[in-house]
């Protein structure tokens, strides 16, 4: 920490001599306009060679100290070409820029921060400014990606304050590794790990962390702040990120933030201020039965009983009896018509809708300022940010606090300095979910409609609600079986804690006009603490529990790089750019579980009987030499070829380095053409790129090592050893991990190639970019079972492949422009198909998360992300087969049921403008990929869903009755398919003893439960009316825009859970399984953003 310190220190007191840097030379003056005459604010004005500049103020004037040996000038703006001008004995300059309709020298940050003209480059990439970010209020940048970048795939965990975010670019390369892009900021890398909470010893485990006993944790690039982003650069395949190596085998996030200067506003301290408030709601829940309440067969089951169905009698035959009281509700026990014919003062029974009381209307407020300053020389931005949220869930919040310092000066015609320093601290009070006693969902969705969670309270902390007078537990099942909600809430906090600190240092340094000599130095490190306890008396740990767990994460980044750059002549261009990276980790985690609580609500680790205690630490590095080079011919063919090399820490000595080419290829065909100046064909280019990437070992898998031994059952966290003997001595025990080591492992190498062509049309107005793209991941590192006599239970082989190919899509049409008009629309779609090749030998089946019932595998043969799980038994001809008693038939042999991958993914965003309104809409779209529906299974066993207000009836089911001899076998066929003679036409009944068994959730078939997550939304919607510059022109203000905001208003799918926009697992490979996840939600609000 004292070291980091210093850094920044030293780094920020570099960053700020841009104040005193002194201008040299003649100073240049003048104006830049543009074809109507009219002032353009905000245009750059850049020495050639040089990194010296500054920007046009609100009048389109600008001043520019230039060094004495300066040729050339050069001016940009957004929307009009760049335009290079001589210099000459005059001081004066001024320019009129001529629109850019084409966009084609927009420039855009590609890998190590190096900026390329989009028609330069030869590989799919997309930009999203900041603009689009913020522009319905979304405080999470990852969040604020779905639906806008072609091929990525954006799943948020839930609605739920702070909650998790899994990316995905281009499908998945790495079996069991993270195929989540890379973050980088300012050209530094961040991390954006997921980090589970509770006993280490879990994780990995088939019930892990994520579904027991656990919340859902934020990934950490929720630390960036959106406001705070200037734009976002989506690098899709291999060849973009070939130079990061490594860490960018799955593409790359490119962050530039703002770092101040006069660009928009002029010379001077600027000030921008944004407000935002939402209010949030529940956007979906699943589809429920309120007719039927606690008990079975038909009957009534007593507030004491510990009955846990809703198979009870009908609402309409119902009545509480007062004269029966009990301390589980105030109206007393529920009776029968029959019995309230005989009992007077007989209250008519009125179903609880316990869904309705428990959820809140949640709100967010956020609040972000910015002071900004620049000169000639360089700028400076210093930004405050608070975002503060409430959930819709009672006492759930996620606050976080930004402070970030940037900025860049000039300090000679040779010499330029910058860097950014951002400090973070978020957390939060998070809710229990998944496969767990204490579930906040699993608890609310058991409840019957004839109990009130509440007690008649509207207070969520009012201790009537789940505590009885006697001090037991109030819930639905007399005390035992579930939590209360209100009790989860209030007895079994989970808390976080999140500081972190990142940044860099920058130092430039140009001998030549054509050389430039840059060290970037990087810095992210910050701790997570987490608390968590479970009362004496919750259900899922009974005796009590305190968890304190502790994450330290750091890494530096360095890169030393040499870029030259020489324009030959008009007809050839070149770039070379070399450079040395190094990066080092350290990652800790101390974790202390203190077991049976002996007084209550006294929660300190004294107070346990048993305390557990882990410690891992974790070091990383890698080093590498990389080295790009960009060629342009005759403004039309452009050529890029890449290397890096590079060493890993987590590899063994002998393999431990590893190379990375890739070429890229682009000719603008319109140019030979001679179409560049036609309206109707302005501009059209091909493209094509071949790359190699790869990915490295998890540490310390190289060897074997020794853990503290523990004694699973297979559903809790287990015994962990030392036990006291009996003396009451204790020592500690070690033995094998269930690893076994490998020395001789090598990298995994992902080989790609893609081809491309990005058309304009009619002037601009209609723009359409199309890719194809195949990939194969080979030498996978896969955890591969072996056999137990060995001792171990997996070691990791270089032994799967994994092969994806899709096709992407970008449609970008401008039906109306005018003076006063103007209407833009963008469509996004990709689709992605993925096969596993081949895992381990003898190996063709590797589990990734889940259920014993149902879970996601990797299998070969099938794409990635496979629901593998309980199915029906199938004739040859694939229909269902029906037993004697006409009901279908369970097959004994679990297999593939499910397919997590959607076909294809779509964003549609549509923006009309009307002189200072303007209306914004983004459609979210998603057709096919399955998801496990284990939330509706379970429910169906407990009676509480839609499917069973059938009870009682009958049905034909669809299939083939099987042939059966006389002892009632199924007879199969030589092929091994059984036998079956014609369909079904005997009637089943649908009743308790069919859902709680073959029929329901607990049963052995759970394909029933797989249903399609498409859906369409209405993911973000504004209207904002910008106040003209002339009605402020007589006031401080520069800006001011009021915008109505909504994110989810508005949802169609046929899915029968939550937002099918779910992930039970977080951001993990695991995708698809909904176990009583939080529920989406939908908001709505204002936003407010004023400059000075």
């Amino acid at each position: 920490m004292k070291q980091a310190i210093r850094f920044f220190s030293a780094m920020l007191a570099i960053m700020l001599a841009w104040q005193v840097s002194q201008a040299q030379n003649r100073a240049i003056t003048g104006t830049v306009k543009d074809p109507n005459g009219d002032a353009i604010i905000g245009a750059s004005v850049i020495v050639k060679g040089t990194t010296t500049g500054t920007y046009s103020d609100e009048n389109g004037n600008y001043t520019l100290s230039v060094p004495s040996n300066a040729t050339t000038l050069i001016f940009k703006y957004l929307g009009f070409k760049t335009q290079e001008v001589a210099l000459t004995a005059s001081n004066v300059v001024n320019v009129t820029l001529e629109e850019d309709v084409l966009g084609l020298d927009e420039v855009v940050v590609t890998a190590i921060g190096i900026s390329s003209e989009k028609k330069k480059l030869a590989y799919a990439v997309q930009d999203v400014s900041g603009e689009q970010i913020t522009a319905a209020g979304n405080n999470n940048t990852m969040q604020s990606l779905g639906g806008k970048v072609a091929g990525l795939k954006v799943i948020s965990a839930s609605g739920a304050p702070g909650s998790s975010v899994y990316m995905q670019l281009r499908g998945t390369t790495s079996i069991t590794g993270d195929n989540q892009p890379l973050f980088v900021v300012d050209g530094v890398p961040l991390d954006n790990s997921y980090n589970y909470s509770g006993n280490p010893d879990n994780v990995g485990a088939l019930i892990n962390n994520n579904l027991l006993e656990s919340v859902n944790n934020s990934n950490r690039a929720i630390d960036i702040n959106p406001d705070d982003v200037a734009s976002i650069t989506v690098l899709k395949g291999p060849a973009a990120t070939a130079l990061y190596g490594i860490r960018a085998a799955h593409g790359a996030i490119i962050i530039t933030t703002k770092k101040g200067g006069a660009a928009g506003t002029g010379k001077g301290i600027h000030a921008t201020y944004s407000s935002t408030f939402t209010y949030e709601e529940v956007n979906k829940l699943p589809d429920m039965q309120n007719q039927y309440v606690k008990g079975s067969g038909g009957n009534i089951a007593s507030y004491e009983s510990g009955s846990s169905g809703s198979w009870g009698a009908s609402v309409d035959t119902l009545f509480w009896d007062p004269s029966q009281e009990t301390a589980f509700n105030k109206y007393g026990q529920i009776i029968g018509a029959t019995a309230a014919a005989n009992t007077p003062g007989a209250i008519d029974f009125v179903p609880y809708d316990n869904l309705d009381q428990f959820f809140r209307k949640g709100h967010t407020f956020e609040n972000n300022i910015a002071l900004s300053g620049g000169g000639d020389n360089g700028g400076f931005r210093l930004s405050f940010g608070a975002l503060n949220q409430d959930g819709i869930v009672p006492l759930s919040t996620f606050d976080r606090y930004t402070a970030k310092l940037a900025g860049e000066t000039q300090l000679s015609s040779k010499f330029n300095i910058g860097g950014s320093v951002t400090y973070i601290k978020s957390g939060g009070n998070r809710v229990q979910q998944g496969s767990n006693l204490s579930g906040l969902m699993l608890d609310l969705l058991r409840t019957p409609i004839s109990f009130d969670n509440s007690n008649d309270s509207d207070d969520p902390t009012d201790p009537s609600a789940y505590i009885l007078p006697d001090g037991r537990q109030r819930n639905y099942r007399g005390g035992g079986g579930y939590d209360n909600p209100y009790w989860t809430i209030n007895q079994n906090p989970f808390v976080d804690d999140v500081n972190r600190v990142y940044g860099y240092g920058e130092v430039g340094y140009s001998p030549w006009t054509w050389l430039k000599l840059t060290e970037r130095l990087g810095n992210d490190f910050y701790s997570d603490r987490r608390n968590q306890h479970f009362a004496v008396g919750s259900r899922a740990i009974p005796d009590g529990q305190i968890f304190t767990q502790d994450y330290f994460y750091r890494h530096f980044n360095n890169d030393v790089l040499a870029t030259a750059t020489k324009d030959f002549s008009d007809k050839f261009s070149a770039s070379l750019t070399v450079g040395n990276n190094v990066f080092s980790q350290y990652t800790e985690q101390v974790y202390v579980q203190g077991d049976n609580l002996n007084i209550p609500d006294f929660y300190n680790m004294s107070n346990a009987s048993n305390v557990l205690s882990r410690n891992s630490v974790g070091r990383y590095r890698t080093y590498a030499f990389y080295g790009s080079l960009d060629l342009g011919i005759a403004n039309q063919l452009y050529l890029t070829v890449t290397a890096r090399n590079e060493w890993s820490s987590t590899l063994p000595q002998d393999n431990n380095s590893f190379f990375y080419p890739s070429v890229a290829a682009s000719w603008v065909f319109t140019e030979p053409l001679g179409l560049s100046n036609s309206k109707a064909f302005p501009y059209g280019k091909l493209r094509a790129s071949w790359a190699q990437v790869g990915n490295d070992a998890p540490i310390y898998v190289l060897g074997t090592y020794f853990s503290q031994v523990t004694a699973a059952d297979g559903w809790t966290s287990g015994i962990a050893y030392p036990l006291p003997d009996r003396d009451g001595n204790q020592t500690t025990s070690y033995g094998y991990s269930a690893t076994l080591g490998n020395p001789n492992l090598k990298p995994e190498k992902v080989t790609s190639w893609e081809v491309g062509a990005d058309l304009r049309f009619v002037n601009n107005k209609i723009g359409l970019d199309v890719t194809y793209y195949e990939s194969k991941s080979e030498d996978q590192i896969v955890p591969a079972p072996i056999a137990g006599s060995t001792g171990f239970q997996q070691q990791y082989l270089n032994s799967g492949s994994i092969k994806n190919s899709g096709f992407e899509v970008a449609l970008n049409l401008t039906p109306v422009k005018t003076k006063d008009w103007k209407w833009d629309i963008g469509v996004n779609w990709s689709t992605n198909k993925s096969e596993v090749l081949s895992l381990a030998e003898g190996v063709d089946i590797l589990f990734l998360g889940g259920f014993e019932g149902s879970a996601i595998y990797a299998v070969q043969g099938q794409p990635y992300g496979t629901i593998y799980g309980g199915r029906w038994l199938r004739d040859a001809s694939g229909a269902i087969v029906i037993g004697q008693d006409g009901y279908p038939i369970p097959d004994a042999q679990i297999g593939v049921i499910g397919d997590v991958n959607p076909d294809w993914i779509s964003g549609i965003n549509t923006t009309v403008s009307w002189k200072g309104l303007s209306l914004y809409a983004l459609f979210d779209i998603r057709q096919g990929g399955d998801i496990w529906n284990g939330t509706r299974g379970a429910l169906t066993f407990f009676g509480r869903t839609d499917n069973t207000l059938d009870r009682g009836t009958t049905t034909t089911f669809e299939g083939n009755v099987g042939v059966f001899d006389q002892d009632g076998n199924l007879l199969y066929d030589a092929n091994g398919f059984p036998q079956t003679e014609g369909k079904n036409t005997t009637e089943a009944t649908l009743d308790q003893a069919w859902y709680q068994g073959n029929g329901g959730g607990f049963g052995p078939v759970t394909e029933q439960f797989i249903e399609d997550g498409s859906y369409v939304k209405l993911k973000e919607v504004s209207l904002t009316y910008s106040i003209s510059p002339k009605a402020l022109e007589r006031t401080p203000i520069a800006g001011l825009d009021i915008s109505l905001i909504g994110r989810n208003l508005w949802l169609q799918t046929d899915y029968k859970g939550v937002d099918p926009e779910t992930s039970l697992t977080g951001a993990n490979n695991s995708q698809g399984m909904d176990y009583f996840n939080m529920p989406g939600t939908r908001s709505y609000g204002l936003n407010v953003r004023l400059t000075l």
